[in-house]
C-alpha cells in the first residue's frame, strides 16, 4: 500500500468514525420507548392459562429477565415462537424491542413476572 492511500483511508475512517459518533450521541440522547402496556398485558392473560400458547408466552416472558418458568418448564428458545398466534407473536417482537433498549424501569415486566410466579409456584406446605 502506497502512503498516500493509506492517508486517504485514515481520514475516510475518521470522517466515517465522526459520523457513527454523532449518530450514536443522538440515540443516546432520545427518550426510552414507552412501555407496551398493551403488549405486555396480552402475554400475561395468555400466559395465565394452560396451553401450548401460554406455555410458549409464559416462557418467553421469564426468559426475558433470565428467570426459570416457575411451572419447571424449560423452553426450546425461538423456537417457542412457533406455538403462539399472530397476534401474541406480535406483542412478543413489541416487547422484546422495549426491552432491547434503554427502559426508564423494568418494573412492568417484573410485576407481570411475580403475578405469574404467585400464580404458578407450587404451593409449599407446613412453612
Amino acid at each position: 500500500m502506497m502512503p498516500q492511500e493509506s492517508l486517504h483511508l485514515t481520514e475516510t475512517t475518521k470522517s466515517q468514525t465522526d459520523a457513527a459518533l454523532a449518530e450514536l450521541k443522538c440515540v443516546l440522547r432520545m427518550p426510552p420507548p414507552p412501555v407496551p402496556q398493551e403488549s405486555l398485558q396480552m402475554l400475561y392473560e395468555a400466559a395465565c392459562y394452560d396451553t401450548g400458547g401460554s406455555q410458549a408466552a409464559r416462557n418467553f416472558l421469564f426468559w426475558l429477565a433470565g428467570r426459570p418458568d416457575p411451572t419447571g418448564f424449560v423452553g426450546d428458545g425461538g423456537l417457542e415462537l412457533r406455538r403462539l398466534d399472530r397476534q401474541l407473536k406480535d406483542a412478543c417482537f413489541e416487547v422484546l424491542n422495549w426491552w432491547a433498549g434503554p427502559t426508564r424501569s423494568d418494573t412492568p415486566l417484573y410485576e407481570i413476572l411475580g403475578k405469574l410466579r404467585a400464580k404458578f409456584a407450587p404451593a409449599t406446605y407446613g412453612t
